[in-house]
């Protein structure tokens, strides 16, 4: 298996259920409220960690298709920067890790190669995320063992 096998494989994790709950799949079936919800005054909650995957996952696409980014004076990457209701932001972080396997397997080599390492980190900052979510959903008592994370 080839390095962009690899990244390929990570990003479909990222997308569908396999060993591990997927991103997707761990915010299935949220309301607004529930994506809202945080524990404490200090924590963000699933909609504000959506954002911020939003974020660093569309600027990094772009960065990879040699697409300029909007100048970001605004260090809270957690915020709803574009005012998407919860059905949208799921909506737009589907799109951007579809578009993403598809940048990925059209990517010339060359290229690839040069940023395998930044791909390799951004599927684990969004695996990373994913567990954060599924944490908070326990919190909430709306996480059912049988979605694929026990305890």
């Amino acid at each position: 298996m080839n390095n962009k096998e690899v990244i390929l494989e990570q990003l479909q994790a990222c997308q569908e259920n396999t060993w591990f709950v997927s991103l997707l799949h761990s915010v299935d079936g949220l309301t607004e409220e529930q994506a809202n919800w945080t524990p404490t005054d200090t924590s963000n909650s699933i909609f504000e960690i959506v954002n911020h995957l939003i974020f660093y996952n569309e600027r990094y696409l772009n960065r990879f298709k040699d697409i300029p980014n909007e100048k970001n004076d605004d260090n809270n990457t957690f915020k709803n920067r574009k005012d998407l209701k919860w059905n949208e932001a799921v909506m737009k972080i589907t799109e951007i890790m579809s578009e993403w396997t598809d940048a990925v397997k059209e990517a010339d080599n060359n290229k690839f190669d040069e940023r395998v390492s930044e791909l390799a980190h951004l599927t684990i900052h969004t695996t990373y995320h994913t567990g954060q979510i599924i944490f908070i959903r326990k919190l909430q008592g709306i996480w059912k063992p049988d979605e694929g994370v026990i305890g």
